[in-house]
């Protein structure tokens, strides 16, 4: 059976009398009144933040009772986590629903089993509206695509992550509060461009000194133009007799000031939790910290934590197993910082040898060859002039 139809199946199961505290009749997706990702800024915003966040490595894990992290690295979900679906890496399923989830502020993620009950695929929805309707006591979720179909799910069956929860009892607030600064930086491209479209239509007027007829008219103007504003005229010299008077006109677009245009940029930019050197890779490690701890972290924290609520049965979650964002590849240090780290921890015993050469960028050695080993560095014992073996001195 097809992901469609998978998705398209209407609900197995019905529940009746069931007491729930909102008003689900009125749960409907708010949809933009514009279009973000047409505003370059937010969209370069988006990008750098998806493609941070895609950097980390989702994976199932068992928690021990001594908090040892045991890693699934052979089950159909570790499977399912390494290629979410048929059409998309564990890199791309990572910035799409990154991407999703700063641009429309809800992300539903549909896992798909088989006939068996086995997870095969997790699919982000891409959606135009999206709304939830209760049937007889469950909630169910209608999506139109993006090409227009319309097809239900049940609510129950969805990893759902929302952004700005917080007056809605469902779904995460809209983007609506940055229009007024994203209208404005439209409003000044679209100055510049009208502003050079119409230079280059209309470049003066050329008046009459006298009454002419229609036809004339639209004779003087061609003539006029053959001669003076082709591009042959390189030497850019107009002749003109009594007759006409030629007045040329300046279009300029309308430019606003550097100081609202900066403060429409720091909107964007406090909206999305970056910067600007975030956004051009000119970061330093405290830089790159900051964004990390103020919204990456978050964001893995959230999903790992949802993905783990809907892939785990309440038995699984009892057992300590557990959905995990391994963030090695998404923090950031420079090389002089990670041989400081591993220098100040080499005498605790704080790490394997296959964590270290991870710190410094190396592939893992694996269990079988000791990359599970706890390094521990041990100084050699160095006799002090004037000592004996025997403990006497000379």
């Amino acid at each position: 059976m097809s992901f469609i139809d998978r998705f398209r199946k209407q609900i197995g199961t019905r529940s009746r009398g069931r007491v729930i505290p909102f008003n689900v009749r009125a749960w409907k997706f708010r949809t933009f009144k514009k279009d973000l990702t047409e505003i370059d800024l937010f969209v370069a915003c988006v990008d750098a933040l998806a493609r941070n966040i895609a950097k980390i490595e989702l994976r199932a894990v068992q928690k021990k009772k001594d908090d040892v992290s045991v890693v699934d690295r052979s089950s159909d979900l570790a499977r399912v986590l390494k290629k979410p679906n048929e059409f998309m890496t564990e890199y791309d399923f990572l910035y799409k629903v990154a991407a999703l989830y700063y641009t429309s502020n809800n992300v539903f993620i549909w896992p798909e089993y088989d006939e068996k009950g086995t997870l095969i695929s997790l699919w982000p929805i891409s959606y135009r509206n999206f709304s939830v309707v209760d049937v007889d006591g469950v909630l169910v979720a209608k999506f139109q695509l993006n090409y227009f179909n319309t097809y239900s799910v049940p609510y129950s069956q969805l990893i759902h992550l929302r952004n700005h929860y917080l007056n809605d009892d469902l779904f995460g607030e809209s983007n609506d509060v940055i229009l007024p600064a994203a209208e404005l930086m439209d409003a000044q491209n679209q100055g510049i461009i009208n502003g050079i479209r119409n230079s280059a239509l209309i470049r003066g007027i050329l008046k009459s000194m006298n009454v002419l007829k229609d036809s004339d008219i639209e004779k003087a103007r061609d003539k006029f133009v053959s001669d003076n504003l082709r591009a042959s005229n390189n030497g850019g010299v107009m002749v003109l007799d009594g007759k006409f008077d030629y007045q040329p006109l300046e279009s300029k677009p309308y430019m606003v000031d550097a100081d609202t245009m900066e403060q429409a940029r720091k909107k964007i930019f406090d909206l999305l939790g970056v910067n600007e050197d975030f956004l051009q890779n000119k970061f330093d490690s405290n830089g790159y910290e900051s964004v990390y701890e103020g919204r990456i972290e978050p964001f893995c924290i959230m999903l790992t934590q949802a993905m783990t609520a809907k892939l785990f049965t309440d038995r699984e979650r009892g057992f300590g197993n557990e959905i995990e964002a391994n963030m090695a590849r998404v923090k950031y240090q420079p090389m002089s910082t990670v041989v400081q780290v591993i220098n100040a921890t080499q005498q605790l015993g704080l790490f394997m040898r296959d964590e270290y050469r991870e710190m410094l960028g190396y592939a893992p050695l694996g269990a079988e060859r000791g990359g599970d080993q706890i390094m521990i560095a041990v100084n050699n014992y160095q006799p002090i002039e004037g000592d004996n073996d025997d403990g006497t001195d000379d």
